[in-house]
Formats: C-alpha cells, structure tokens, sequence
C-alpha cells in the first residue's frame, strides 16, 4: 500500500498510521471531495461543518487521527512527532488536497491558544477542544482584501509617511479587560464559511504603530460574521469565504500573541515560526497531491494501449514517468525533514528558532512539484485527462491553486531569499 518507503527506521507505529490514514483517504476523504467538487455553489454554501458529506469526512479522519494528536504533552495533547505529522498530511493530501486543509485548519485556533500558555484559556476552550465537547471547525484568518504579496504587520512597512503600504484592516484596540475587534478578512480563509472559531490575525492600536497580534476568536460572538462560500477553479471541498468583525469583543486571554506575550522561557513567538508551522502543512499536502497525481498517471499508462502496447512502453512516456517519480520522492524527503526539523524547534523544545528559510522552501518546492506532476499527469491521460470522468482532472485543478494559497511562489521564494542572503554562512 502506498509509496515505497525507503527509509528503515520507518515501521511499525509510523508505518500502521500510514496505512490506517491511507484507507480513510481512500474510502471516505477522495469520494467526499469529489462529491463537493461537483457540487453546484449554492450546495457547497450550504454545507455545514458538524453533517453532511464534509463532516463525515471530517468524523472519519478524527477516527484515525484524533484532535488531540497534533497538541503537545505539556498541554494534555498526544505530542504527535513531526514525521507522524507529515504521513497523515500527505496521505490526506492524497485523497483531497481540500479536504486535507479544513482538516489542517482546524487545529489553528486550538493550538496558537497553547502558545499562550494561559491556563484559564486552556481549561476554557482547548480541553473541551480536546476531549470533543466543543462543536469545532477552525480556521485562520490572515489575508485582508487591500494585502496581497505585501507582509502584514511589517512594521517598516507600514511606518508613518509610507503612503504606498495599505493600513491592517483588522484592528483590535485595548479596552478594560479585553480588546474589541473590527474588520474584515479577505474571502480566502479556508474553511471559514463553516468554521466555529477564528486565530485570527489583528494589528493591536496601529495608532500607535503596527503590532502584530494573534486572537482566539469564537465567531459566534457578537458582531462577529462568516461569509458565503466563493465559487472557484479548485479545492473548491474546502470552502472559503471572509469572515469580518464589528466591534467583536475578546477578554484579555484570548489574545494569545500580542505586543507582550513573551514567555520568560522561550520568548516571543515571532510570525516567521508561525508560517513555520503552516509551510509545514502546506509541502506535507501538496506531497500527497503530487503522488496522488503521479499514481492515476501510472495506473492509466500501464492500461491505456497506442500502437498495440501499453503507453508506459513507450519511451517519451515511460521518461515522463520517471521524471514523475523523482520529483514526488525528492518532496517527499525535504517535505519530511522540514516536518521533523520545525516540530523540533516549535512544538517539541519550545525553543522557536526553526529555520524559516527551509520551511518556506519546502512549501514553495512541494507546491511546484503537485503542479508539474500534475500537469504531466494530465498530459500523459490525454484528452481523458481533461474530462470530469477521471480524477486528475480535479486534481491538475487542486494543484494550480496550489500555486498561490498560502503565499505565491514568488513572494514565498523572495521572502525566503532574504534570509539566505542575510543568515547563509560561507
């Protein structure tokens, strides 16, 4: 079942979790997104997080994988390891890419709160989160509608007299013991239109200069309000939509990263080891989509005859396949280690010193490599591969919005660039 996996030390526990996952994937999570990929809009606006086709599909994979897996100890969590959390992206990424992210998004809200290590939030919200109490669907809110490539809450960016830098249009002022909330995020946040709760990114009194902060924040607060789903070309099995905010109120402890939240330990929890964590879950995805894609190709050409033979016999076919191959096994073992490199730093030593320029790396290569895989996927189908009848159609669709959810691959690649130039030792 699955890839061959070349790396020894990758058996038992990892390997039944590969396998466990992997059967979810197949049976429950690619028939679901491919029911809501054909769905018409007003029915994927109508889908709701706790019944119907997405959240059974979210039920089956909360089976195998539970929410507690992905929180650490220290915080009543299972502690799942960073390679653990790459297999269970990838082969949910390989059933639906979609799908895989409202999974991953999830855990956002939920986990950004054990940063704060706050007990009350935690005994308020991530242990009811835990034991399964807490009707749930997360999501993160950080694109706003005015900021595209540029990077919100860069303070030399939006410093006084910068007319070209758009001001945060989510701000969150201080207010007695709480802040108040006002804003909108743009309509790409995954999972929102059925999401419960929000981490969402806010600028605290950009009055006074830009503060990045980071809220927990219940949408069925007062004034809080979700979107409509949009209608768009792929992962349209996760629904995304904005989510805006009118003077929407927080105590203080849901404001889990803000100007102060410095842990006399480990410090602040900068944004760049936030993206971190996301890239992570980005690569280990996109990794599932690119294999996905590379194995409806081989499936088909060792079935589909031309000149009396099987198209994987044939030599400009058989070198596409390989091609193939290489580019989904090399994700895979940067995506991996990227995994195990970030959990290390972040959620396991709490030293939050990850290295951001190969996180982001590992997104931008995994990302291109589920398009190209895809593309050559589509091309070896030939005019198959264009019809609804085969899956690498949704999946050459999945793949090109790949390209730009979570950063483009430019900007990304330009963002890491800096700190190359500026950390690389020679």
């Amino acid at each position: 079942m699955g890839p061959l996996e070349i790396d020894a030390s990758y058996e038992g526990y990892e390997s039944e979790l590969r396998d466990a996952v992997h059967e979810v994937a197949r049976d429950v999570v690619r028939p679901a997104g491919r029911e809501i990929d054909r769905m018409r809009p007003d029915e994927v606006r109508e889908l709701d997080h706790d019944k119907g086709v997405y959240a059974d599909a979210m039920d089956a994979m909360h089976e195998v994988v539970p929410r507690s897996a992905f929180l650490p100890e220290e915080f009543g969590g299972d502690g799942m390891s960073g390679r653990e959390f790459h297999t269970v992206m990838e082969e949910l990424g390989w059933g639906s890419s979609g799908i895989a992210m409202g999974f991953a998004v999830d855990i956002m809200p939920p986990l950004f709160a054990t940063l704060s290590f706050d007990d009350e939030l935690r005994e308020s919200y991530v242990e009811p989160f835990l034991s399964g109490e807490l009707d749930h669907q997360g999501c993160w809110g950080v694109t706003e509608p005015a900021h595209g490539s540029e990077t919100l809450q860069a303070e030399s960016l939006l410093k006084e007299g910068n007319e070209d830098i758009a001001p945060p249009q989510v701000t969150a002022r201080k207010e007695g013991d709480g802040y108040v909330i006002n804003g909108a995020k743009a309509p790409w946040v995954s999972a929102g239109p059925l999401a419960t709760h929000c981490a969402l990114h806010v600028d605290v009194d950009a009055s006074e200069g830009s503060h990045g902060g980071l809220a927990v924040v219940p949408l069925d607060a007062e004034g809080a309000e979700r979107g409509t789903a949009i209608d768009k070309m792929g992962q349209r099995d996760c629904p995304q939509g904005d989510v805006s905010f009118n003077e929407v109120r927080i105590p203080d402890r849901n404001m889990v990263l803000g100007p102060d939240a410095l842990h006399p330990d480990t410090g602040y929890v900068s944004f760049d080891q936030i993206l971190c964590v996301t890239s992570c879950g980005v690569a280990a995805v996109s990794t599932g989509l690119a294999r996905a894609a590379f194995e409806e190709a081989l499936a088909y050409a060792r079935e589909r005859e031309q000149g009396g033979t099987p198209i994987a016999e044939h030599q400009t076919v058989k070198k596409k396949l390989y091609d193939m191959f290489e580019k989904v096994e090399t994700a895979r073992a940067y995506s991996r280690r990227v995994c195990e490199h970030v959990w290390d730093r972040t959620l396991e030593s709490f030293e939050f010193d990850a290295s951001h320029r190969h996180a982001v790396a590992g997104q931008v290569y995994c990302k291109r490599t589920a398009f190209e895989v895809a593309h050559d996927a589509v091309q070896i189908h030939g005019g198959n591969g264009i019809t609804r009848d085969y899956p690498i159609e949704k999946m050459f669709r999945d793949a090109r919005v790949k390209l730009i959810e979570d950063g483009t691959l430019d900007v990304l690649a330009l963002e890491s660039a800096e700190g190359i130039i500026d950390e690389y030792s020679i």
